[in-house]
């Protein structure tokens, strides 16, 4: 029998994306580079099992490939990103990463569930990347040509979203405190600002006030993403001009809708 690349993943998958596709119910999709053997890999199924135990979830791997593959039950790509970080520490943790990691969520990303895995499958043996780089796959991707300052000082907030609208065709910069966003704003004067409001060096409020009021620079709609969640905080929040507000936990799926909405302006 002729073998394809990434066979075995497809054939281990294959009833799991008819049932999807026949259903149309939502599953994530993690394929990625790693050097490992069966064994290994209960060892990671394990890990995850303790890591989001109310998860439903399906592991192959190809060794001959050198690939993991991840099917999520009924996620969206928001949560499948959000578990890929996990995935890429404990493979990175133990020695078996070896290039990117790619995301995708059926039908979010593609309404054909098999066809999906194997562009994804194709693409990541294809494209190459840097090994611990995560994308999103998503086909046909448009250069949207705007871009944003992302502060936190949260890094595993600011991987997540740098990498998800970074391939969505955002330029993203980032800063971890108030006094590096002031400092990146003024050298790349970005389209949109999302910021929490928890902030060091220069706190969330005082870096929102200082953006807002510099003379040289046509004022960014500003977007709050943070743990903050009681109306005195969003009250004050909108006091100081911020365009819109999102509190922790939160979907890209939304954060990205909500981006539009404020980037339209911009645009006119």
């Amino acid at each position: 029998m002729e073998q394809h690349v990434g066979s075995r993943i497809i054939q281990t998958f294959h009833h799991f994306l008819q049932y999807y596709q026949e259903s149309n119910l939502a599953c994530g999709m993690i394929i990625a580079r790693a050097d490992l053997d069966a064994k290994q890999l209960e060892r990671v199924k394990a890990h995850m099992e303790r890591m989001e135990p109310e998860v439903g979830v399906q592991f192959s791997h190809d060794q001959e490939e050198g690939l993991v593959g991840i099917l999520l039950d009924n996620r969206t790509i928001g949560y499948s990103h959000f578990y890929s970080l996990y995935v890429k520490e404990f493979l990175e943790d133990n020695g078996f990463l070896t290039g990117p990691i790619l995301v995708g969520s059926f039908p979010e990303s593609s309404p054909y569930a098999e066809q999906m895995l194997f562009d994804m499958i194709t693409e990541i043996i294809e494209s190459g990347g840097e090994k611990g780089e995560i994308r999103v796959f998503k086909k046909g991707n448009e250069k949207k040509n705007d871009s944003i300052l992302i502060v936190d000082s949260d890094q595993k907030v600011l991987e997540l979203v740098t990498s998800y609208f970074t391939h969505k065709g955002y330029t993203v910069h980032t800063a971890t405190d108030g006094k590096e966003g002031v400092a990146q704003y003024e050298l790349h004067h970005p389209n949109l600002v999302i910021t929490e409001i928890n902030l060091s060096a220069l706190g969330g409020y005082q870096f929102i006030h200082h953006i807002k009021h510099l003379e040289s620079i046509k004022a960014a709609p500003i977007m709050v993403l943070t743990n903050k969640q009681l109306e005195e905080d969003v009250k004050r929040t909108f006091e100081y001009g911020v365009s819109d507000y999102v509190t922790k936990p939160f979907s890209l799926m939304e954060i990205e809708q909500r981006m539009v909405k404020l980037l339209q302006p911009v645009h006119s």
